[in-house]
Order: C-alpha cells, then structure tokens, then sequence
C-alpha cells in the first residue's frame, strides 16, 4: 500500500475511535438523566405523601 492510503486508513481509525468515544459518553449522560429523573420523581411523590399525611394528621 502506499503512504497516503496508509495515512487514510490511519485517520479514519482515529475518526471511528473519537466517534466511538463522544457516542458513549452521550449514552452516560443520558443513563445520568435518567437517574436524575427517578430521584426527583421519587422526592415529588414523598413530598405529596407527607403534606397528605400532614393534613389527615391535623383533622383528627
């Protein structure tokens, strides 16, 4: 093979790489989100059960 073919398949291996790289840390981000999401999902329902709880306490 000549040079310039072996310099391309070189820069491609190191776009593949780097794409590879980015679309992984996306998958993170969004699996962090997530997790963010059910935590707060979960303070929100809490935070309804005691005012409710709250309530039903001070009318009997």
């Amino acid at each position: 093979m000549s040079k310039i073919k072996q310099d391309k398949i070189q820069m491609q291996r190191k776009v593949q790489g780097l794409y590879r790289e980015i679309k992984q840390q996306r998958k993170e981000e969004k699996n962090n989100n997530k997790i963010g999401i059910v935590i707060v999902d979960i303070c929100v329902v809490l935070g309804i059960l005691i005012l409710l709880l709250n309530a039903f306490i001070k009318e009997f």
